[in-house]
């Protein structure tokens, strides 16, 4: 199996089309819904955040999963994504919440909003 690269350009298109691979990523990957609402959380993102899926999937991402990510350079894009129908944009934060400050980049990816928006995340 090839290893996939953060911030490749159809990431969300191999891993749809293999769901299977989503646990193999070596980053970490959140799929949200259109409402913000957690679809997918890979095992990468969990051993990292130390925060197991079946506490994460289901809720809301940005009021309790990431609070700290709420504002313009997260939410915000996430929203412009959401309205715009798509988005592939990466861009550097730092997480803070239920754990140590934790620098990271970001890629937000979807091919439609109706199939969820990546958050694909690799910690700096």
């Amino acid at each position: 199996m090839e290893l996939l690269k953060f911030g490749t350009d159809n990431v969300d298109n191999l891993v749809a089309k293999n769901p299977g691979r989503l646990d193999s990523l070596p980053f970490g990957a959140i799929l949200l819904d259109r409402n913000g609402r957690v679809l997918k959380y890979n095992a990468q993102e969990s051993a990292l955040s130390n925060r197991p899926p079946s506490e994460v999937l289901g809720k809301h991402f940005f009021n309790d999963v990431a609070p700290c990510a709420k504002g313009a350079q997260f939410q915000g894009r996430f929203q412009q994504a959401v309205a715009a129908g798509s988005v592939n944009v990466m861009f550097e934060y730092a997480f803070d919440y239920k754990m140590t400050l934790t620098k990271v980049r970001i890629h937000l990816k979807s091919t439609s909003i109706d199939e969820g928006v990546w958050i694909f995340i690799k910690r700096i």
